[in-house]
């Protein structure tokens, strides 16, 4: 609207407004932005060239290389720098511009001993060329496969092999081969599967020896002997049409992993520990100069994060590709704990860990023992190739952590990877993880560089070509061997198998006296089919009274409803029935109940028989004079039974002590009578572990002969009884 008729103001309006002043300079633009590379992997010596001109604006660049050492401030954006020892270095780059505004990037540099070890160590599942192979106890299998770039598995094929094999190793003796050599335990024979060609080849082991853990070298395979406490020696014979047992070598009790070191000697663990530590035999392949390497008992109160004890259950010895560490992955039993005053706990019962050696001389780093929070077991493990990092297989947990060998912290975890993970195995690049999930019945390859996010499984694979077992004793296999299940135990730690792993005994006594009872020796579920009484005290009369274990030591919540154990008087371990109440505490009563069959004794002659001195310790032993099938009788060499409801046989057979505690929070008036077959695997002996061998139990645990008429017995008939006694393994003779 004019502001005068008829008059119109016109305004012409610049987009620039005020002309600025040419001599002012323009406003600064973005600072610089610092690019330090990407993450190295060196060697110690080995020259590191640090780069760091894809900078943006920078004149400047000033390195922190991480070792206490800075560059000067130079428009040079490379540097040169060399580790002297093994780590992670986190490098720092700082730039600058020409008006002074900085900008900073660090690049983490891996620097480890170079790798001069091939490792080599017995495991379920073993990686070799652009193949996997893995065993199948239960199904009596081994699986091949093979895997793509993106980590897609192919099954290749199933082998059938003799009675439950356990471990695969790779074996390309001089010119020969190659073959997968899978130790088969039940029926005591080697199976080489021949590849590319080779022939099919078995190899028997004396009878009942139970090999387990296998590895081999250009000239042999060497092989565990767990029943014999031995290791063999096996070669090809020549023309390598056949393969031969050429020597056997006295090694350690219980004769379970193998591992070859750096030095060409070969090692086996002891897999089920005394009480005082964990051992190791180091021979050389000829079997001479034996020695002993030991782990120590951590002498530590328990705590909410780490508990004492010693290392049990040691399935593998893993040497880094440096040479230079021995990792033994285990359970710690923390056998001091039990008394009033140090009770035992959810979380200090059993905890996983990890214990470091020299591999040279057998040297205890105890100082880097570590130990696993929310862990009750690490059952196995892989090292990387450049032996930065150690992945270790957490059985009961269903998971696998990555330990950082440099650091010594966790530095990621892969979880949920199934029921009963027990094997693992690398690709050569490092680029993919296989987990061999035992009762999951499932290979699964999973990227094991990148962390960032919780690990998925790529791909899978069904191992067993089917299932060998029931679904219910398959799913009680399942639930007594985990300890994820929140039903099961609190924090992750303790499972059934932790105990009774493969359903056998620990070897270890435990005091239970703040649980009402005393000093308790494990005893062996094998051979017994889940039959009652259960325990020394005969304080359970059905397997399904676990569920007290489980509510109760183990932490869990129960696999029984809480109105259904409260009901009646089921809540009482001789109370109501618990069977029939609840499908998973039923499903593991049917595992339980499944294992009715004892293993072959070593003891025996070629044929099966007694032995003749066995045969002369059999007649002693139905003699009426000693008196040991008064209680000792039946097919399970045993009277236990309850004589009325809630009310066991027991005997006081002269070996209570003050410290057997008591019954169910009540007296202790004697003990149940156990089978004796198996002996010769269950040692030590009597409800309170006390005798270390049958010889104790007949003569200084007997002084008074409560325990069969034994002191009059001379040497040569204390030997027949203890050869007899040594060869019960459930045959009828």
């Amino acid at each position: 609207m004019p502001i005068v008729p008829g008059l119109w103001f016109v305004l012409a309006c610049g987009g620039g407004g005020v002309d600025p002043d040419p001599g002012e300079a323009p406003p600064p633009g973005p600072g610089p932005v610092a690019e330090a590379g990407p993450p190295q992997q060196v060697w110690v010596g080995e020259a590191v060239s640090l780069d760091g001109s894809a900078s943006q604006g920078a004149s400047t660049y000033r390195w922190d290389l991480g070792n206490g050492i800075a560059t000067e401030s130079s428009p040079d954006a490379t540097a040169t720098v060399t580790f002297d020892a093994p780590g992670r270095y986190s490098v720092v780059l700082t730039v600058a511009d020409e008006l002074g505004r900085d900008d900073t990037d660090n690049v983490l540099i891996s620097v480890t001993h170079p790798a001069t070890h091939v490792p080599r160590q017995s495991s379920t599942v073993v990686v070799f060329e652009d193949q996997i192979a893995v065993v199948s106890p239960d199904s009596d299998e081994l699986a091949r496969l093979t895997w793509s770039e993106t980590g897609a598995l192919t099954l290749l094929e199933r082998h059938s092999t003799a009675g439950n094999p356990r471990t695969v190793a790779p074996w390309s003796p001089a010119g020969a081969g190659p073959w997968l050599a899978v130790p088969c335990q039940d029926d005591a024979v080697i199976e080489l599967i021949g590849l590319d060609g080779a022939p099919d080849l078995s190899v028997a082991l004396p009878r009942g020896s139970r090999p387990y853990g296998i590895v081999g070298d250009d000239e042999a395979l060497f092989v565990s002997l767990q029943a014999t406490g031995q290791l063999a020696r096996i070669e090809l014979e020549p023309g390598g049409a056949a393969a031969q047992l050429v020597a056997t070598y006295d090694a350690v009790d219980d004769a379970r992993g193998v591992a070859v070191l750096p030095d060409g000697r070969i090692a086996v663990t002891r897999w089920r520990s005394g009480p005082e530590h964990a051992e190791i035999a180091v021979l050389r392949p000829d079997g001479s100069e034996r020695g002993l390497w030991t782990l120590a008992f951590d002498e530590q109160r328990g705590s909410d994060t780490e508990s004492g004890g010693v290392p049990s259950y040691l399935n593998q010895l893993l040497i880094s590709p440096n040479g230079l560490d021995a990792v033994v992955p285990s359970l710690q039993a923390n056998l001091a704990a039990g008394p009033d005053d140090n009770p035992l706990t959810h979380e200090t019962t059993v905890r996983a860990v990890i214990s470091y050696l020299d591999p040279l001389d057998g040297t205890e780093h105890f100082e880097l023992r570590k130990q696993f929070d929310d862990r009750g077991f690490a059952a196995a493990g892989v090292f990387s190739s450049r032996g930065d990092y150690l992945f270790v297989a957490m059985r009961g947990s269903r998971s696998v952590d990555r330990v950082d060998v440099l650091s010594g912290g966790v530095s990621g975890s892969f979880l949920d990877v199934g029921y009963t993970p027990e094997g693992l195995a690398l690709s050569p690049d490092d680029r993919f993880l296989f987990v061999n999930s035992y009762l999951s019945r499932e290979l699964l390859v999973y990227d094991a560089g990148d962390l960032s996010a919780p690990p998925v499984a790529i791909d899978s694979a069904t191992i067993p070509s089917a299932e060998p077992l029931s679904a219910e004793v398959l799913w009680g296999k399942q639930l007594f061997n985990d300890s994820f299940d929140t039903r099961i135990a609190k924090d992750g730690y303790i499972a059934c198998a932790h105990c009774h792993l493969e359903g056998a005994d620990d070897g270890h006594t435990w005091d239970f006296t703040s649980r009402g009872e005393g000093l308790r020796n494990t005893i062996s579920l094998i051979g017994r089919g889940g039959e009652a009484p259960l325990h020394w005290s005969g304080n359970f009369d059905e397997v399904q009274d676990f569920e007290h274990d489980i509510r109760g030591a183990f932490g869990g919540t129960g696999l029984m409803e809480d109105a259904d154990f409260e009901a009646g008087t089921r809540s009482e371990t001789l109370g109501d029935p618990k069977a029939g109440v609840s499908d998973p505490l039923d499903a593991l009563a049917a595992y339980v109940s499944s294992l009715d069959q004892h293993p072959i004794s070593p003891h025996r002659a070629p044929d099966g028989g007694l032995t003749p001195e066995a045969e002369q310790g059999k007649l002693l032993f139905e003699s009426p004079a000693l008196g040991c099938t008064t209680c000792h009788l039946g097919p399970q060499l045993a009277d236990s039974r309850f004589i009325e409801p809630t009310v066991p046989l027991l005997y006081d057979v002269g070996t209570l002590t003050p410290a057997s505690g008591g019954r169910l929070g009540g007296p202790l008036w004697g003990i149940d009578t156990p089978t004796l077959h198996g002996l010769w695997a269950t040692a030590p002996y009597l409800h309170d572990g006390s005798a270390p061998d049958l010889y104790a139990v007949l003569t200084t645990k007997n002084p008074d002969d409560l325990h069969g008429v034994t002191s009059g017995l001379g040497a040569t008939e204390l030997d027949a009884l203890v050869a007899y006694l040594l060869s019960l393994d459930g045959a009828v003779d």
